[in-house]
């Protein structure tokens, strides 16, 4: 088997239009994705576990790439993936992947330890686990939004589920996580037209960007990355 040249992977416009919807959040799985995909040999089994729209899809062209769904997401392609089964029972045998993606995906899980352990289950020994979770942000996807995760506590959910070569990091600084919830404020504070604040809600949208543009700036400051929008890991099956 052969490793594909990174240049191949390229990265389309509708790619690029969904990870600059959201940069701070998306940019940096992007570029843990494409590590990901990039490190595969041709013909290895990905399952990408509630993949909802499958941004990352082309990146794992040279793979043998699948979508799992439940039949409650509220993702329009859902009813479309290749597996329609919860994450907590999927119907493949014991060691038949080479690499799982859960992107965004365990804060809307109840039980997210029995999850992780049916993940481990359908890895082979050595196949790797590539995981997003967010640790501040705002509720969303209700009424199925359970956790936020710290470090901590996603290393002890990826030991107790049975993995190894855990590694664990922040996603981004402390004032990127600033800006990106100071723009959050525009759609999280609602609007109420029979109120007539409307207009007030309008103006403090714009202060925030404004604020946002600021605050994103001093960046490279942040020396301790203990706020991040969110954590990433890897881990694998022994």
């Amino acid at each position: 088997m052969t490793h594909v040249p990174a240049g191949q992977l390229g990265i389309s416009e509708a790619l690029r239009t969904f990870v600059g919807e959201l940069t701070a959040v998306r940019r940096p799985i992007l570029e843990l994705v494409r590590e990901v995909a990039r490190a595969l040999p041709s013909e290895a089994v990905v399952l990408d576990v509630g993949a909802g729209d499958a941004p990352y899809r082309e990146l794992f062209e040279h793979t043998r790439y699948r979508t799992l769904e439940w039949h409650g997401s509220e993702h329009e392609c859902a009813e479309g993936a290749d597996i329609l089964a919860s994450a907590d029972a999927v119907p493949i045998d014991d060691g038949s992947c080479d690499a799982v993606l859960l992107t965004e995906v365990l804060e809307h899980i109840p039980e997210p330890l029995t999850v992780l352990r049916e993940l481990r289950r359908i890895l082979r020994p050595g196949g790797r686990l590539v995981l997003t979770v967010p640790f501040v942000w705002q509720l969303h996807e209700l009424p199925h939004d359970y956790y936020r995760f710290t470090d901590a506590g996603l290393r002890s959910l990826l030991d107790r589920g049975g993995f190894v070569d855990v590694d664990v990091h922040a996603r981004n600084d402390c004032f990127t996580t600033v800006a990106q919830l100071l723009r959050n404020l525009d759609d999280v504070m609602g609007r109420d037209p029979t109120d007539g604040l409307d207009d007030r809600r309008e103006e403090a949208g714009q202060v925030l960007a404004e604020l946002a543009e600021q605050v994103e700036t001093l960046a490279p400051l942040d020396a301790s990355r203990i706020l991040p929008l969110g954590y990433a890991a890897t881990a694998a099956r022994p």
